[in-house]
């Protein structure tokens, strides 16, 4: 069904939302939930404690279920009839356990409230009661605990997400996952709104050391958007529970080819109803890297062979902000606002020294540097509410965000050819503004049955990009605009969605079904001889995913996920980013979206021991493709390569050697095969792989902490490239001093630098290969002291839109 949301206007999608909440609240309010156990959670003093880990356990069929309590202290759990234990654990407060308490037609709900002593716990306690799995899998999940991770030491968000098991990052620091790209990432369970290099930027502005656990889903359920063939990357940020007053301070400085800094302060206040949060972060994650690369060209009807040697110097100061509040201004009723802005002070500088060999290129060298000025502005404002009918889990939740990302750059590329004895110099001044608005609303409804447990609800979008890309050359002491490679580049993207999902939970099994709908309607124009194309799709999205548990020591997950990879906006403009006079990247305004059909069966034992089987079959598969236009420079091109095909074994396990280490063992072995372009025909490129880490953690006497990891990645496929092996070694060391206050992270990052990014073109029509040599090797020190009590921070509301930037 084509949604009327895009064909009336605004009006028609604010009525349809309104009626869509009204018949929420109508019908859920005549449902009743016959058994369940509810209350709250309250200090010494009488205050409702916000965030206490409530678990019960069903004494039966061994089943456990655990959640986390509201602002109001509340904890509310939909049950069978049996008998229960209940389980209640908060920070800075004793462990406690309830009597066995029976649900049955005579005690259908039980009231059951908690009141919970302070305790003064010891260094040596808190280590123990943290310590978690480093790789666990819950309900298709599979979850990467780095709280504790001694890598994390003044490294930023996207420099931690590259260690993580199955994890990569392409050339241009794209996010690959299993080797794919279309992977989006969400912050706090709720969908950025990034995509590509814009990820990568944003992530950049994060602090390892604030992240909890990234948990990689990639058969998500209907509720949540279908982009992303790869799956979804769910960043979770540590949170506090405690109140009143605190302030964190923390300072990091790192070594590598430049001189790096990490400046952060964080408050934040939280009291019965309110809390309040904010934050400053300074970051400067600079880069260096050198390369070389090379190919054959067809010069005056002679071959010739073009040789690259290049260097990348980029500069960064990266200014971040954060405001949030969260108020309970009613009883049932909660309200959430979230600001987050940053300023990227981005610079680069490329140099390149091409020479040409062959019959007709005796001494000829070309020498160009391409400096650009990119600053980025990103504001991004959020508003939630929640309203909670009642205690028994029946509510209603509506998001509303407003997100601009705005780009101004501007480059001047400098080109020196000699040749034979003589000299010519030619230069292009480019100006590329850009802007991007992004506006949404869903409204999401959760209604537990008796038999059964339901979500629904819908979702509107709209994005809305425009790019002006003026180039220019010297004449005559003039800048003179070359309009064959100007561009002005405007898109916009209309998407509506409703889904329903229903869950339920067995003696040992439990299983969740859905079905999501999603309408697009998409539009772009262009300055140059290109046709205004529109055009629009439904699409249908089911998923499905059963857990069964066998005994208290094995658990199997089976789910499937129909899915979607939209192209990246960047992806749709064929304008130019030149690299040097012989390379440049362009878009493809042609592209359709990529089909993907996901299956995964992940086994555990104990909890701690995985293995995962995962099968990915798109059509469409959208990649780089290289061309030669009549120029003869190299084009770098996003298209359509046809069917791609991925099988996934993943093992998991960890092993204690003696008392004071631990090991974590992850390998994933693949099959990937799609179809690359050949002379005469298409060939099928296929090609095994395996990749794996060995992460080793050592308890040292005083109270240190040391782990040593190591990242082996073999060769990938990466559109028509067949890339090279590389791996690389990390080291990281902690101490946390007076009581905790204080945290001492030391870190060696690549420690050889032998990681590489190498290639070679798999098709006859173009003999292109590259060998970047980014300089990683990284030596930090990271200090965070601790003032007041425990930070309160809040989520970050961030959607899907966003991360196609």
């Amino acid at each position: 069904m084509k949604f009327m949301l895009f064909k009336y206007g605004s009006k028609v999608v604010n009525k349809f939302n309104l009626q869509f909440v009204m018949v929420f609240l109508i019908s859920i309010n005549i449902i009743e939930a016959q058994h369940a156990i509810l209350g709250r959670i309250f200090t010494e003093k009488d205050r409702a404690v916000y965030g206490a880990h409530v678990s019960i356990q069903n004494l039966d069929n061994k089943t456990s279920e655990s959640k986390l309590t509201d602002l109001l202290g509340r904890y509310h759990f939909t049950t069978i009839p049996g008998s229960y234990l209940i389980n209640v654990s908060a920070d800075g407060y004793r462990y406690h356990r309830s009597d066995t308490i029976r649900i049955d037609t005579r005690n259908p709900y039980p009231i059951k409230d908690f009141y919970l002593q302070s305790e003064e716990t010891s260094i040596e306690a808190v280590t123990i009661k943290a310590k978690k799995q480093a790789i666990q899998t819950d309900k298709g999940k599979l979850i990467f605990n780095v709280a504790d991770s001694g890598l994390a030491g003044g490294l930023n968000g996207l420099e931690l997400l590259k260690k993580i098991p199955g994890i990569g990052a392409g050339q241009n620091d794209e996010i690959l996952f299993r080797g794919g790209a279309g992977v989006n990432v969400m912050i706090d369970g709720r969908m950025t709104y990034l995509f590509g290099p814009q990820v990568s930027n944003y992530l950049q502005g994060l602090s390892a050391e604030d992240i909890d656990k990234i948990e990689i889903d990639t058969t998500p359920g209907a509720d949540l958007d279908a982009a992303g063939n790869a799956g979804i990357i769910n960043i979770k940020l540590k949170k506090s529970t405690k109140k009143e007053f605190s302030l964190d301070l923390r300072s990091a400085v790192s070594k590598s080819r430049f001189w790096k800094v990490n400046e952060n302060i964080s408050a934040g206040f939280r009291s019965e109803k309110l809390i309040l949060n904010g934050s400053l972060d300074y970051n400067t994650p600079h880069s260096f890297s050198r390369g070389s690369s090379g190919n054959s060209i067809n010069s005056s009807g002679s071959v010739q062979q073009l040789t690259r040697e290049n260097e990348k110097t980029f500069k960064v100061n990266y200014y971040t902000w954060r405001a949030g509040a969260a108020w309970q201004f009613l009883p049932k009723h909660d309200l959430g606002v979230n600001y987050h802005g940053y300023y990227d002070d981005f610079k680069s500088t490329r140099l390149s020294e091409i020479s040409f060999t062959g019959p007709s290129a005796v001494n000829s060298s070309l020498y160009s540097s391409n400096n650009v000025r990119e600053p980025y502005h990103y504001d991004s404002v959020s508003l939630t509410y929640t309203y909670n009918i009642d205690s028994l889990g029946k509510k209603v939740t509506a998001d509303a965000n407003y997100t601009v990302y705005r780009n101004f750059s501007d480059g001047l590329m400098t080109s020196t050819l000699q040749s034979m004895g003589s000299t010519v110099v030619t230069q292009l001044r480019s100006h590329q503004p850009g802007t991007i608005k992004i506006t949404s609303f869903k409204t999401d409804a959760e209604l537990p049955f008796t038999m059964f447990k339901m979500k629904t609800g819908i979702k509107w979008a709209e994005v809305n990009n425009g790019n002006q890309f003026v180039y220019s050359h010297p004449t005559e002491g003039n800048w003179e605009v070359d309009p064959s490679i100007s561009n002005n580049f405007s898109y916009s993207e209309k998407i509506g969605a409703v889904y329903v999902t229903a869950s339920k939970d067995f003696r040992t099994t439990s299983a969740a079904v859905g079905i999501r709908a999603e309408y697009t309607e998409v539009e772009g124009s262009f300055s140059q001889s290109i046709p205004v194309y529109n055009f629009s799709y439904t699409k249908l999205f089911p998923s499905l995913s059963i857990e069964q548990k066998i005994g208290d020591s094995h658990k199997l997950d089976i789910s499937l996920s129909r899915r979607i990879n939209r192209p990246a906006y960047a992806d749709l403009n064929p304008v130019k980013w030149f690299v040097d006079p012989y390379f440049y990247f362009t878009g493809n305004p042609r592209l359709i979206p990529e089909i993907a059909w996901v299956y995964q069966i992940n086994y555990s034992l104990k909890k701690k021991y995985i293995i995962s089987l995962a099968y990915n079959q798109s059509k469409n598969y959208i990649n780089r493709r290289l061309v030669i236009d009549n120029t003869q420079s190299i084009v770098s091109r996003s298209d359509n390569f046809g069917d791609y095909r991925r099988f996934d074994l993943t093992f998991s396990a960890p092993l204690k050697l003696t008392a004071f280490w631990n090991t974590q063992t992850f390998i994933d072995l693949s099959h990937t095969s799609y179809p690359i372009s050949m002379i005469n025909n298409d060939k099928l490129f296929k090609l095994y792989g395996i990749n794996g880490t060995l992460q080793n953690t050592f308890q040292l006497p005083a109270g240190i902490s040391a782990t040593l990891q190591m990242t082996y990645f073999s060769s990938e496929t990466r559109g028509i490239y067949k890339t090279a092996p590389t791996g690389f070694v990390d080291v990281g060391i902690s101490k946390g001093f007076f009581n905790n206050k204080l945290d001492v992270v030391f870190s060696a990052n690549d420690i050889f630098n032998s990681n590489r990014y190498k290639g070679i073109s798999q098709s006859d029509m173009i003999d292109y290969y590259y060998n970047d040599r980014p300089y990683n090797q990284n030596f930090g020190i990271s200090l965070k002291y601790h003032l007041g009590k425990a930070l309160a921070r809040s989520s970050s509301s961030k959607t899907e839109e966003q991360e196609r930037l």
